[in-house]
C-alpha cells in the first residue's frame, strides 16, 4: 500500500472514529443505522474528492472541514433521537476523540517508523486501526453508560456546561497545533515542545474523564436521594393505610358500644318518642354518613379524603370507580398510584381562580386495571427530554413515584394536556400469574 492510499485509509478510519460516539450512544430514529453511515461517508467522499480535483491548499480545506462538520452535525440532527445538546455533546466528543488520535498516532508513527520496515504511513495506518479499536471500546463501555446518567438527569443548563468542556478541548487542540506545528510533526530541536504539547493533549484528555466521571457520580448520588425519598415516601403511605384500618376498627367499636345505649333508651320510650327519636337518629347519621366511592376499602378511603379536601378548596370532585372488594393489585401500590395523581391534580386545581375539577374513573379490564384522572390546570408545562418536570420548590416526587412503581410488564403511565385539561392514564397489570 503506497503512502497515497495509506492517507485516505488514515482519513476513513478518522471517519470511523468521528462518527463512532454518535452511533453507539445515540438510537436512530429510523432503526436504520446503515443509511445514516452511507449519507456520512458520501459527505466524507465528496471532500476528499474536491481537495484532489481542485488541489486545495491546506489552509482552504480547514474551512471546507469545517463547512463539512456542519454538514455532518445536521445529519445528526435529522437522523437520532435526542436533544440538540445531547447531539452536541456526542458530536464534539466524537470531533475530540478523532482530532486527538490522529495527532497521537502520527506522533507514535514518527518516533518509531525508524525502527520498523514500514514506511511513516503504513505504520501510522496500522496504528490508527488500534487507537480506532480502543476508541470503540472506550466509548461503548465508559462513555456511554456515563452520557446517559448525566442527560437523563442533569436540566438543560447544566447539559450545556457539560458539552462545553469537549469544545474547549478541541479549541486548545486545534488551534494549539496548527500554531505550534503548521508543517506537521517537527524534528530536532522543536521535540521538547512536541512533548509539552502531548502531555497537555493527554492532561485535557484525562481531565474531560474526570470531569464526566465525577457528574456522573453527582447524578447518581442525586438518583440516590430520590430513592431513599421514594422510600420514605411508601412507608408514609403504609404508615397511612395502616392508621386508617385501625379508625375503622374503632369505628366499628363506637358504633357497637352506641347500639347498645341506642336500644336501651328506646325501650323505655313510648311509641310517638321511639320515632322522634329514630328520626333524630337518622338525621345524625345522614349528616356524618360518607360517600361509599367503590367497595375496596383502601381505595375508598383514599377517595374520601382527597373529595373533603377537595370540598373545602371549593374543587369540582367527580369519582367513578368500579373496584370490587378485592382485586389482585397490592393496595400499597394502589395506594401510591392514585394518591400522587390526585395530589398533583390538587395542586393544579389550586391554582386556578375558577372553573377547578378534578374526574377520576377506574375499572378492571381483564387482568389490568385502567385508571384515569383528569384536571384543570393554568395551561403551563414544564418539559425536559419529553419529562414533565414538577412547579414545587423540591422538585416533587408524585411523576418519579408512579414512573418507578410501575416498573412491570404491562404497566403504562401516559399524559397528555390541552390549554385547559391535564390528563393521567395508568395500566396496572394484576398480580395474577400469567399462563
Amino acid at each position: 500500500m503506497n503512502d497515497a492510499a495509506c492517507h485516505v485509509f488514515q482519513d476513513l478510519i478518522n471517519l470511523s472514529v468521528r462518527m463512532m460516539p454518535i452511533f453507539l450512544c445515540l438510537e436512530p430514529k429510523q432503526k436504520n443505522r446503515e443509511t445514516i453511515a452511507a449519507c456520512s461517508v458520501y459527505l466524507w467522499a465528496i471532500m476528499i474528492f474536491t481537495q484532489s480535483l481542485f488541489h486545495i491548499p491546506d489552509h482552504i480545506f480547514w474551512i471546507f472541514q469545517g463547512f463539512f462538520s456542519c454538514l455532518f452535525f445536521l445529519v445528526l440532527l435529522v437522523f437520532f433521537h435526542g436533544s440538540a445538546v445531547e447531539k452536541l455533546f456526542f458530536y464534539l466528543s466524537a470531533w475530540m476523540l478523532a482530532d486527538l488520535s490522529s495527532f497521537l498516532n502520527r506522533f507514535t508513527a514518527w518516533c518509531f517508523h525508524t525502527w520498523l520496515p514500514l514506511s511513516e504511513e503504513q505504520l501510522c495506518t496500522l496504528i490508527s486501526l488500534i487507537s480506532a479499536s480502543l476508541c470503540c471500546l472506550f466509548v461503548h463501555f465508559w462513555l456511554k453508560k456515563r452520557a446517559r446518567q448525566i442527560f437523563g438527569s442533569l436540566s438543560a443548563r447544566f447539559c450545556l456546561l457539560v458539552a462545553a468542556y469537549p469544545a474547549l478541548f478541541l479549541f486548545i487542540q486545534l488551534i494549539g497545533e496548527r500554531a505550534l506545528f503548521p508543517y506537521g510533526i517537527p524534528s530536532g530541536q522543536s521535540q521538547s515542545l512536541l512533548l509539552f504539547f502531548l502531555v497537555l493533549c493527554v492532561s485535557l484528555l484525562l481531565l474531560y474523564v474526570l470531569t464526566l466521571n465525577s457528574t456522573a457520580q453527582i447524578v447518581k448520588r442525586k438518583q440516590t436521594e430520590e430513592e431513599l425519598t421514594f422510600a420514605r415516601q411508601m412507608i408514609s403511605k403504609q404508615r397511612e393505610h395502616y392508621n386508617q384500618t385501625l379508625d375503622y376498627i374503632e369505628q366499628v367499636r363506637i358504633i357497637r358500644h352506641d347500639f347498645r345505649h341506642h336500644i336501651h333508651a328506646l325501650l323505655y320510650m313510648d311509641k310517638e318518642q321511639q320515632v322522634k327519636y329514630l328520626k333524630n337518629l337518622q338525621k345524625e347519621l345522614e349528616t356524618s354518613e360518607q360517600k361509599i366511592f367503590c367497595e375496596n376499602q383502601a381505595v375508598n378511603g383514599l377517595i374520601q379524603e382527597y373529595a373533603v379536601r377537595a370540598e373545602k378548596a371549593g374543587i369540582s370532585f367527580t369519582a367513578r370507580l368500579d373496584l370490587s372488594a378485592h382485586i389482585p393489585i397490592d393496595d400499597l401500590t394502589l395506594c401510591i398510584v392514585i394518591g400522587n395523581l390526585l395530589e398533583n391534580a390538587m395542586e393544579a386545581s389550586k391554582k386556578m381562580e375558577k372553573d377547578s375539577f378534578i374526574r377520576i374513573q377506574a375499572r378492571m379490564d381483564g387482568d389490568h386495571l385502567l385508571m384515569l384522572v383528569e384536571n384543570a390546570y393554568n395551561g403551563s408545562i414544564q418539559e425536559k427530554n419529553g419529562n414533565i418536570l414538577s412547579s414545587k420548590k423540591d422538585g416533587g416526587l408524585g411523576m418519579l413515584s408512579i414512573q418507578r412503581i410501575l416498573n412491570r410488564p404491562g404497566d403504562e403511565f401516559d399524559v397528555y394536556f390541552n390549554d385547559d385539561t391535564f390528563t393521567a392514564m395508568v395500566q396496572i397489570g394484576t398480580d395474577i400469574p400469567q399462563r
